[in-house]
C-alpha cells in the first residue's frame, strides 16, 4: 500500500487527484489481463507477449475518474504511474509500464474495464505489473544532457 501511497501524491491537473488503483492478484484475472493485452496488442509487437502478466505478484491497473481529470486523463494517469514505477524500483521491485487504453483501440480500455468492474466515468488508463525481477536488465543507454538541454533557445 505504501507504493499506492506514494503515486496518489502525484501531480494531477488542478489538483483533481482522480485515481482509482484496482489492485490484481488473482490468478484468473492476471490470466485475462494477458489474453486481453495480446488480443489488442499491434502487429508490430507481437514478439513482446504479455503472457508474463500471470507471473506478476500484483498488477496495479491504474484508472482516472473523468469528471476530476479536467480533460487531462492520460496525464493525470501517466504521472501517477510514474510515480509508482519509481517508488517500486526503488524498493527492488521489477515492473513495466503498459498501457489500458488506446485512443486506436477503444475495445481494449471496454475489456480491461468489464473484466475489473470498472464503472462508466473512470476510465483504466495504464497496467502496471509488480513482482520480484527475474534478471537484471542491462544498462540503459541514456543521451547526453548537452543533446536535451537548451537554455534560452532550442
Amino acid at each position: 500500500m505504501d507504493l499506492i501511497d506514494l503515486a496518489r501524491r502525484a501531480l494531477s491537473s488542478m489538483n483533481g487527484q482522480p485515481w482509482h488503483f484496482v489492485l490484481v492478484r488473482s490468478e484468473e484475472t492476471k490470466a485475462r489481463l494477458a489474453e486481453i493485452k495480446n488480443r489488442y496488442c499491434p502487429s508490430a509487437k507481437r514478439s513482446y507477449s504479455a503472457d508474463f502478466l500471470r507471473r506478476a505478484a500484483w498488477i496495479v491497473v491504474v484508472c482516472v475518474d473523468r469528471e476530476k481529470s479536467c480533460g487531462r486523463d492520460i496525464e493525470n494517469a501517466v504521472l501517477a504511474t510514474t510515480i509508482l514505477l519509481l517508488a517500486a524500483h526503488h524498493r527492488g521491485l521489477g515492473s513495466v509500464f503498459l498501457t489500458a487504453h488506446s485512443s486506436e483501440e477503444p475495445g481494449l480500455s471496454d475489456d480491461v474495464r468489464a473484466l475489473l468492474g470498472v464503472p462508466g466515468g473512470i476510465v483504466p488508463v495504464t497496467i502496471v505489473p509488480l513482482g520480484r525481477p527475474d534478471e537484471v536488465p542491462a544498462a540503459k543507454h541514456l543521451t547526453p544532457l548537452e543533446k536535451m538541454i537548451h537554455v534560452e533557445k532550442f
